[in-house]
C-alpha cells in the first residue's frame, strides 16, 4: 500500500530466497571477528574511534541495565560514555568512564568526533537543566548534542538546534562524512510507521549545522527501521536495518552511490551479520580493522574485527580522473608523465599517456591532488585537482607545445638560447620608483609572464641585465642598476622559481645603445631606451 500510495519503486521485488542468499554469500567470509575483553555483563555498544590509540563506547556496566534491543524511541536506559586502549591485535582494554561534562544520570550513546579531536556529537535523552524532559504523553525523546575537548575534558554541551532535534520526534547516532561537511543521522520524524530513517545534514566549522536536512533516498530507507549510519574515509555509508533482506534482526549494509548519483546497498556478509541484531559498525581503512555491535551472545557487547578484502559493489568506487594530452596541432602525445602528488606534496602515483593520448589513474576521494605532466621537449603543466566524491569522474585534458616556443597574441613565437625575453614577449618597460628599486605595482604584471614562462620549461634559466640612463652620476647608477637587478631577481624566486635558475647583474650607465652618453643632449624617448631590463634565456645542461 505505501509504494501503491507514494508511486515509489518497491525495492523488496525480485529479492528470492535464492537471490538473497547468493547476494550475501558473494559477500561473506570477509572477515575475522572476535568479542574484546572489555565487554561486561550488561549492555556495551556504539563503538567510534577518538584517535587511533582509543575508542569511545556506551555500557550500562554502572547502571546495570542489560538493553533490551528493541530500539525504543522512548528508552530510559541509563548508558554513559566510556574510551578504552586499542591493542596491536585490535581488542580493547582499560576502560575509562569519560571526563566532562557529557555523561549526566541518563542515556548518552553513539559518539562523532571530528578528525582533529576537539569536536563530539553524541546522541542523550532530551535532558534540560539537570532534568529529564518530557512531552505532554510522558514519552522521552532522543536528540544529538555537541561537545567541545577542553584540556582532555568534554564541556560546553550544547543540544544541536531545529530542524534536526525537535521535541515531538528523536534524532540520534550522529556520524560525519569523511570531510566533515555532513552529518548523518537517525530519525522517526515523519515517519508513519513509527520506524526510523537515515537523514544528513550539512555541517560547519564549530558544530553548527545547516537547514537543508534531507532524508536519503528510497535506496536506503525503507518500511522497517534504518539506524546506527557510519561513514568510512572512502566515502561508504555503513547502517543498519532490519527492512532491507539479511540473515534476521539488524543486518550491516553498505551503500555507496554510482556516478549518476544512485545508491548501491549491499549486505557486507557473514561474520558481521547474524540471525541476531547487528548494528554500529565502524572501520578504520588505513588498518582494516574495526568494530561492530551484537546481541547474539544474548546480550550487547563489542566485537574487533579484520576486514580481509573490501566489500564488492559490481562497479569501480574510486575517483578516477582522466584526459586526453595532444599538440596544439590536434595530434596525440604519447608517454607523457603524469605523476600525482598528495596534499603533503608526496608523489604517489605515476601513470603515462598511452598511443592516443589518453591516460587515467584511480585516486581516493575527499583528498586533495596535484597532477604534474612532463615530458622532454614539451612545456610542463600543472593541474590542482580539489577532492574528488566516491565513484566521481573528472576529465582534465591539454594541448601542449614545445618548450622552446612561446604564445605571444595567440601566435607561436619561436625562443632561443641567448634571446630576451623582453623581445620574445613584447614585455612593457619594468618600472621602479624614481631613483629606487622598489618594483611598481604596474611591472609585476610583466614579470609574471616570465615567471610563467619558465613555470613550464624547466630548461630554461634567465639571467637579469639591468640598466639605466647616463643622466646621474656613474657609481650611483650602477648601484641603483645592481639593486634594481637584484629586485628583480628576488620577485621571480619569491614566485615560485628555484632560485638556481635566475641571476642579476646591473651595469649602470656602462652599456648604452645610443648616443646618450655624458654630457650629450637626448629627448626624454632616447634616455628612456637605455633604462630597459633584459631577460636573457639560457639553456640549463641535461
Amino acid at each position: 500500500m505505501y509504494y501503491s500510495k507514494s508511486g515509489k519503486e518497491d525495492l523488496s521485488e525480485g529479492w528470492g530466497e535464492k537471490k538473497l542468499l547468493a547476494d550475501i554469500q558473494k559477500q561473506s567470509g570477509r572477515y575475522d571477528l572476535k568479542a574484546v575483553e572489555i565487554n561486561s555483563p550488561f549492555s556495551d555498544f556504539g563503538t567510534s574511534y577518538l584517535n587511533k590509540e582509543k575508542v569511545m563506547y556506551a555500557s550500562a556496566k554502572d547502571t546495570g541495565v542489560i538493553i533490551k534491543r528493541k530500539h525504543s524511541w522512548n528508552d530510559k536506559s541509563f548508558l554513559k560514555l566510556y574510551t578504552a586502549d586499542v591493542t596491536v591485535d585490535g581488542g580493547l582494554q582499560n576502560p575509562a568512564l569519560l571526563k566532562g561534562e557529557v555523561n549526566t544520570r541518563y542515556h548518552q550513546s553513539t559518539p562523532a568526533i571530528t578528525k582533529d579531536g576537539k569536536t563530539m556529537f553524541f546522541t542523550r535523552n532530551n535532558y534540560i537543566e539537570g532534568k529529564l524532559g518530557v512531552d505532554k504523553n510522558g514519552t522521552t525523546f532522543l536528540k544529538i548534542y555537541v561537545a567541545e575537548n577542553v584540556n582532555g575534558e568534554w564541556k560546553n554541551v550544547k543540544e544541536l538546534g531545529y530542524p534536526l532535534n525537535g521535541d515531538g520526534f528523536s534524532s540520534a547516532h550522529p556520524a560525519l562524512s569523511p570531510d566533515e561537511t555532513e552529518l548523518y543521522f537517525v530519525s522517526d520524524r515523519n515517519n508513519k510507521f513509527g520506524n526510523s530513517d537515515l537523514y544528513k545534514v550539512s555541517l560547519k566549522k564549530g558544530g553548527f549545522i545547516g537547514n537543508d536536512i534531507t532524508r536519503l533516498d528510497d535506496e536506503i530507507n525503507t518500511l522497517g527501521r534504518e539506524t546506527y549510519p557510519f561513514m568510512d574515509a572512502s566515502g561508504i555509508l555503513y547502517f543498519s536495518s532490519d527492512g532491507h533482506p539479511g540473515l534476521g534482526g539488524l543486518d550491516v549494509f553498505a551503500a555507496i552511490k554510482d556516478e549518476s548519483g544512485k545508491y548501491h546497498v549491499v549486505n557486507v556478509g557473514d561474520g558481521v551479520n547474524t540471525n541476531s541484531d547487528d548494528f554500529a559498525y565502524t572501520f578504520k581503512d588505513d588498518i582494516k580493522k574495526g568494530y561492530v555491535s551484537s546481541n547474539r551472545s544474548g546480550n550487547d557487547d563489542i566485537y574487533g574485527f579484520t576486514e580481509n578484502k573490501p566489500i564488492d559493489f559490481n562497479f569501480n568506487i574510486k575517483p578516477l580522473v582522466f584526459g586526453t594530452l595532444r599538440y596544439t596541432t590536434g595530434e596525440p602525445i604519447e608517454g607523457i608523465v603524469v605523476e600525482v602528488y598528495n596534499a603533503k606534496n608526496e608523489k604517489i602515483n605515476t601513470v603515462y599517456s598511452d598511443k592516443e593520448g589518453k591516460y587515467s589513474a584511480d585516486l581516493l576521494p575527499f583528498t586533495d591532488y596535484k597532477l604534474a605532466y612532463k615530458k622532454a621537449g614539451l612545456t610542463e603543466k600543472e593541474q590542482i585537482a580539489p577532492p574528488f566524491k566516491p565513484a566521481e569522474k573528472r576529465e582534465y585534458s591539454f594541448d601542449f607545445i614545445n618548450e622552446m616556443e612561446v604564445i605571444v597574441n595567440n601566435e607561436k613565437v619561436a625562443i632561443h638560447e641567448g634571446d630576451d625575453l623582453t623581445d620574445k614577449l613584447k614585455l612593457n618597460p619594468i618600472y621602479f620608483d624614481y631613483n629606487g628599486y622598489k618594483i611598481r605595482e604596474s611591472s609585476k604584471t610583466e614579470l609574471d609572464k616570465i615567471v610563467e614562462v619558465m613555470k613550464v620549461r624547466p630548461v630554461i634559466s634567465i639571467k637579469i641585465n639591468s640598466h639605466t640612463d647616463s643622466r646621474g652620476k656613474d657609481d650611483f647608477n650602477m648601484k641603483l642598476s645592481q639593486n634594481r637587478a637584484k629586485s628583480t631577481m628576488d620577485y621571480i624566486v619569491s614566485h615560485g622559481i628555484e632560485k638556481e635558475r635566475v641571476s642579476a647583474e646591473g651595469f649602470g650607465e656602462t652599456r648604452l645603445i645610443n648616443k646618450c652618453s655624458n654630457g650629450v643632449k637626448c629627448s626624454e624617448a632616447e634616455h628612456q631606451k637605455n633604462r630597459r631590463s633584459e631577460f636573457i634565456i639560457q639553456l640549463n645542461k641535461k
